[in-house]
Parts: structure tokens; C-alpha cells; sequence
């Protein structure tokens, strides 16, 4: 019976051996996905979060340029190029809005955006209204109004990229801290798997027969 218990322990060994192929494929596996989360975290980290704040930056520059050149205009009684310097802000501010509306978007900072940019719709039409008449006072304070609720908006966004920017940090120390602790629980497996095949092979080499030694000739 002794090479059915040889069959029996190679069967065992064989067994194990696969779950420890099984188990490096599966840890690969997750290591890969581990892998591409971390990418996709990163890549948000900049292109959604870092690099919107370097929009809202320009835009909050380009916002507080227009009110300086409107605000400067009305107290010199001097409009000559107000329009033009009104235009280029304009120009930027709407391909920066282009820009930004192209990143991933939370649903707070989408309602957020979009208030901003009616902020700005209505500002553009109050300052063709003060161009067409720049003594008209009503048009100036509706501006100023439109001007506070949209560097309000801006600030708001701003905010938002800070916590979705700690909540994507957030979970990229998760993930490799789950990334650690599977490695570990692996490396224990393993271990316990190499024992049980030692132990395995020691116990077939017992039950070998051992060769008959020859009588020593005197």
C-alpha cells in the first residue's frame, strides 16, 4: 500500500502547488487593479482638481481686471477702450469656462459652475448696457452685485477642489494600505503552503524502502 500513500501525498503536493499558483495569479490580478486605481487617482489629482484651480485662479484674476478697469473708467468719466480691455477679459474668461467645463465635475461643483457662469452671462449684458449709457449709475451697482455673487462662486468651487482633493488623497492611502495588508496575508499563505509541501515530501521519503545494505565480507 505504500505507493497508494505515494500517490496520495503527491496528490496533496500537487494541490497546494496550485493553490499557490492560483493565489499569485489572483494577487497579480488585484496588484494590476490596485495599479490602475492609483493611476486614475493621480490623474484626477491633476487634471480635475489642480489644474481647475489653476482656472479658477484666472478666472478670479481676470474677473477683478474687469472690475478695476470698469471702476477706474467710471471715476476718470474716461470710457475710450473700455470696450476692447472689456473684450479680451471677456475672451479669456470664456475660454477658461470652456476649459473648466471640460474637467469631471462633482454634482456640487456642477451647480456651483453653472450659477457662476450665469453670473457672468448677466455681467456681460449689464456691461453692454453701461457701454451703451456709462453715466447710468443702476447699471454700474447691478454690476458690482453680479461681480460679488460670481468671486463668491469662485470661492465656493475653489473649496470644493480642496475636499475632493483630500478625498482623492484619501483614497490612495487606502488603497495601499489594502495593497500592504493582502501582501502580507499572502506572504503568510505562501509560507504555511511551503511548510505543508515540506512536510509533504519528508513524510513520502519516509515510507521509500530503503535499499538492503550487503553483508560485509570477511
Amino acid at each position: 500500500m505504500k505507493w497508494a500513500y505515494s500517490i496520495k501525498q503527491k496528490t496533496k503536493a500537487a494541490l497546494l502547488l496550485a493553490v499557490v499558483m492560483v493565489l499569485v495569479i489572483a494577487k497579480n490580478m488585484m496588484d494590476s487593479r490596485h495599479v490602475s486605481q492609483l493611476g486614475d487617482s493621480f490623474s484626477s489629482v491633476y487634471e480635475d482638481r489642480l489644474l481647475v484651480e489653476s482656472y479658477i485662479f484666472q478666472l478670479s484674476g481676470h474677473l477683478y481686471q474687469k472690475k478695476m478697469t470698469v471702476d477706474n473708467c467710471s471715476s476718470q468719466g474716461n470710457t475710450s477702450g473700455l470696450r476692447e480691455k472689456i473684450s479680451i477679459h471677456n475672451a479669456a474668461i470664456t475660454t477658461l469656462l470652456h476649459a473648466y467645463a471640460k474637467t469631471k465635475l462633482t454634482r456640487a461643483e456642477a451647480q456651483c459652475f453653472e450659477k457662476f457662469k450665469q453670473n457672468m452671462a448677466a455681467i456681460k449684458q449689464l456691461e453692454l448696457s453701461y457701454l451703451a449709457a456709462p453715466s447710468g449709475g443702476l447699471a454700474k451697482r447691478q454690476m458690482d452685485a453680479q461681480y460679488s455673487l460670481a468671486a463668491g462662486n469662485l470661492e465656493q468651487l475653489s473649496g470644493i477642489q480642496v475636499s475632493e482633493g483630500k478625498a482623492l488623497s484619501d483614497q490612495t492611502k487606502r488603497i495601499i494600505a489594502g495593497s500592504a495588508l493582502l501582501t502580507q496575508f499572502e506572504l503568510g499563505v505562501l509560507i504555511c503552503l511551503g511548510l505543508m509541501i515540506i512536510a509533504i515530501v519528508l513524510a513520502s521519503k519516509s515510507m521509500m524502502p530503503k535499499k538492503p545494505q550487503m553483508p560485509s565480507l570477511n
